[in-house]
Protein backbone atom coordinates (compact mmCIF):
# COMPACT_ATOMS: atom_id res chain seq x y z
CA UNK A 1 0.00 0.00 0.00
CA UNK A 2 1.33 3.41 -0.98
CA UNK A 3 0.41 6.24 1.33
CA UNK A 4 0.62 9.96 0.73
CA UNK A 5 -0.27 13.08 2.63
CA UNK A 6 -2.81 15.41 1.04
CA UNK A 7 -3.16 19.12 1.66
CA UNK A 8 -6.90 19.92 1.69
CA UNK A 9 -8.35 23.33 0.87
CA UNK A 10 -12.02 23.98 1.68
CA UNK A 11 -13.73 26.61 -0.47
CA UNK A 12 -16.91 28.50 0.34
CA UNK A 13 -20.08 28.23 -1.70
CA UNK A 14 -22.40 25.32 -2.40
CA UNK A 15 -25.66 25.01 -4.34
CA UNK A 16 -26.79 22.07 -2.18
CA UNK A 17 -28.19 21.92 1.31
CA UNK A 18 -27.52 18.31 2.28
CA UNK A 19 -29.22 17.05 5.44
CA UNK A 20 -26.01 15.57 6.82
CA UNK A 21 -23.51 18.14 5.53
CA UNK A 22 -20.31 18.20 7.55
CA UNK A 23 -19.29 21.60 6.19
CA UNK A 24 -22.37 23.78 6.63
CA UNK A 25 -20.12 26.75 7.26
CA UNK A 26 -19.08 26.56 3.59
CA UNK A 27 -22.59 26.89 2.12
CA UNK A 28 -22.51 30.67 1.72
CA UNK A 29 -19.88 31.75 -0.82
CA UNK A 30 -19.40 34.96 1.20
CA UNK A 31 -18.80 33.14 4.50
CA UNK A 32 -15.07 32.75 4.00
CA UNK A 33 -12.38 35.30 3.43
CA UNK A 34 -10.82 36.18 0.12
CA UNK A 35 -7.30 34.83 -0.35
CA UNK A 36 -5.05 35.60 -3.30
CA UNK A 37 -4.15 32.68 -5.57
CA UNK A 38 -0.41 33.03 -4.98
CA UNK A 39 -0.96 33.08 -1.22
CA UNK A 40 -2.77 29.73 -1.46
CA UNK A 41 -0.05 28.28 -3.70
CA UNK A 42 2.79 29.54 -1.50
CA UNK A 43 1.13 28.08 1.60
CA UNK A 44 0.79 24.70 -0.13
CA UNK A 45 4.40 24.82 -1.35
CA UNK A 46 5.64 25.09 2.24
CA UNK A 47 4.40 21.50 2.66
CA UNK A 48 5.55 20.03 -0.65
CA UNK A 49 8.23 17.86 1.03
CA UNK A 50 5.41 16.11 2.89
CA UNK A 51 2.90 15.79 0.06
CA UNK A 52 5.33 14.66 -2.65
CA UNK A 53 5.83 12.19 -4.24
CA UNK A 54 2.69 10.18 -3.41
CA UNK A 55 0.35 12.79 -1.93
CA UNK A 56 -1.07 15.98 -3.36
CA UNK A 57 -3.64 18.73 -2.98
CA UNK A 58 -7.39 18.18 -2.72
CA UNK A 59 -9.83 21.05 -3.20
CA UNK A 60 -13.15 20.53 -1.43
CA UNK A 61 -15.92 22.69 -0.11
CA UNK A 62 -18.72 23.59 -0.38
CA UNK A 63 -18.64 23.09 -4.13
CA UNK A 64 -15.18 24.00 -5.43
CA UNK A 65 -16.28 24.21 -9.05
CA UNK A 66 -18.16 27.41 -8.22
CA UNK A 67 -14.70 28.98 -8.14
CA UNK A 68 -13.26 27.20 -11.18
CA UNK A 69 -11.57 30.31 -12.57
CA UNK A 70 -9.42 30.68 -9.45
CA UNK A 71 -8.74 26.93 -9.30
CA UNK A 72 -7.34 27.02 -12.82
CA UNK A 73 -4.74 29.54 -11.65
CA UNK A 74 -3.92 27.49 -8.54
CA UNK A 75 -3.61 24.22 -10.45
CA UNK A 76 -1.45 25.77 -13.19
CA UNK A 77 0.99 26.86 -10.49
CA UNK A 78 0.91 23.49 -8.72
CA UNK A 79 1.62 21.67 -11.99
CA UNK A 80 4.92 23.59 -12.23
CA UNK A 81 5.94 21.67 -9.09
CA UNK A 82 4.50 18.30 -10.19
CA UNK A 83 1.96 18.30 -7.38
CA UNK A 84 -0.99 15.91 -7.81
CA UNK A 85 -4.36 17.70 -7.90
CA UNK A 86 -7.80 16.47 -6.90
CA UNK A 87 -11.25 18.01 -6.67
CA UNK A 88 -13.98 16.73 -4.35
CA UNK A 89 -17.23 17.74 -6.08
CA UNK A 90 -20.95 17.11 -5.82
CA UNK A 91 -21.14 17.26 -9.61
CA UNK A 92 -23.67 20.12 -9.45
CA UNK A 93 -22.21 22.38 -12.12
CA UNK A 94 -22.74 23.37 -15.73
CA UNK A 95 -20.11 22.21 -18.17
CA UNK A 96 -18.48 25.41 -19.45
CA UNK A 97 -15.20 26.12 -21.20
CA UNK A 98 -13.78 27.16 -17.83
CA UNK A 99 -14.78 23.82 -16.26
CA UNK A 100 -13.33 21.95 -19.26
CA UNK A 101 -10.01 23.74 -18.78
CA UNK A 102 -10.02 22.86 -15.08
CA UNK A 103 -10.79 19.21 -15.88
CA UNK A 104 -7.65 19.10 -18.02
CA UNK A 105 -5.57 20.36 -15.08
CA UNK A 106 -7.07 17.96 -12.53
CA UNK A 107 -5.53 14.54 -11.87
CA UNK A 108 -8.39 13.08 -9.84
CA UNK A 109 -12.09 13.83 -9.37
CA UNK A 110 -13.88 12.60 -6.27
CA UNK A 111 -17.60 12.59 -7.05
CA UNK A 112 -19.84 12.77 -4.00
CA UNK A 113 -22.93 10.78 -4.95
CA UNK A 114 -25.49 11.23 -2.18
CA UNK A 115 -27.62 8.19 -3.02
CA UNK A 116 -28.12 5.98 -6.08
CA UNK A 117 -31.92 5.99 -5.61
CA UNK A 118 -33.38 9.27 -6.96
CA UNK A 119 -36.24 9.72 -4.45
CA UNK A 120 -33.87 9.02 -1.55
CA UNK A 121 -31.26 11.38 -3.01
CA UNK A 122 -33.87 14.14 -3.29
CA UNK A 123 -34.77 13.56 0.34
CA UNK A 124 -31.13 13.97 1.36
CA UNK A 125 -30.31 16.97 -0.79
CA UNK A 126 -32.09 20.27 -1.34
CA UNK A 127 -31.02 22.92 -3.78
CA UNK A 128 -31.68 26.58 -3.29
Amino acid sequence: MVLGIRYVVFLSGCPLRCKYCQNRDTWDINSGHDVEVLEVVNTILRYQNYIKPSGGVTISGGEPLLQADKLILVFKELKKYNIHTAIDTSGMFKLTDTIKELIDLTDLFLLDIKHINSPKAKDLVRTF
